[in-house]
């Protein structure tokens, strides 16, 4: 019997998101969870207001707790991190980072620096904030088509300052020693948000294998792209 399968959502974002490798993943035969973070389904910015990482991390655990069996955990973006947490503290059959956040201080390129200044009062205050449009469009989808674009514009929400506050400011750690499973890092060699280099480090910090995109960017869950970041990930599954 395959192992389920946990897949963890990133920042602004839910489980609508992630259909497309909830469905690639259950007609492989994992049976799949994809849980919400609290306050992202629906977007509720006034829950958000007072969530922390903890919370985060408490909700993760709690939907691990649901699987009757020791699942595989995939995370995209922030959820990687989660992932990275969870896989620190429990055990996994196997790590899939995908655009993953590091466990250190969150990367800021150039591109981002534009989008992520007029929110960064609200974030050092620890209020909800939520990307623009044209922010989601240059940094997130930026390699997608414009239908493509459309369809996942919607169900982006806002996000909790107290947790990107942690993250700005490095204070969500993994110690690298205690994630004892297989890891994998599928990273964006476009990505505008979290840097080539940074996946690349991110597979060195855990000993695990390096699958590039390339010309791709942050949004490597989208439908368009289960072929080139999907399919690497369950050939790597499959090989478990």
């Amino acid at each position: 019997m395959k192992p389920p399968v946990l897949i963890l959502h990133g920042a602004c974002s839910q489980p609508a998101h992630l259909e497309p490798w909830r469905s690639y993943f259950t007609d492989a035969g994992h049976e799949c969870s994809v849980p919400a973070l609290p306050g992202h389904a629906p977007d509720d910015p006034a829950a958000l207001a007072g969530l922390t990482i903890d919370d985060y991390h408490r909700a993760v655990v709690e939907a691990y707790g649901a699987l009757d069996r020791t699942p595989i955990v995939i995370g995209h973006s922030l959820g990687g991190l989660l992932a990275q947490h969870l896989a620190a503290t429990a055990e996994c059959v196997g790590l899939v980072l995908v655009a993953s956040l590091p466990p250190w201080r969150l990367p800021l390129s150039r591109r981002a620096l534009p989008f992520f200044l007029p929110l960064a009062p609200w974030v050092m205050l620890g209020k909800p904030i939520r990307p623009s449009r044209t922010g989601l469009e240059t940094l997130t989808l930026h390699d997608l088509s414009v239908a493509e674009r459309e369809e996942l514009l919607p169900d982006f929400g806002h996000e909790s300052g107290r947790v990107y506050r942690s993250l700005t400011l490095g204070h969500v750690r993994v110690d690298r020693g205690a994630v004892r499973c297989p890891v994998l890092t599928i990273q964006g060699g476009k990505d505008r948000l979290i840097p080539p280099s940074t996946g690349r480090a991110l597979a060195r910090h855990y000993g695990g294998k390096l699958e590039m995109v390339a010309g791709h960017g942050h949004w490597l869950v989208a439908g368009s792209l289960l072929r080139l970041a999907a399919g690497p990930a369950k050939r790597w599954v499959a090989a478990l």
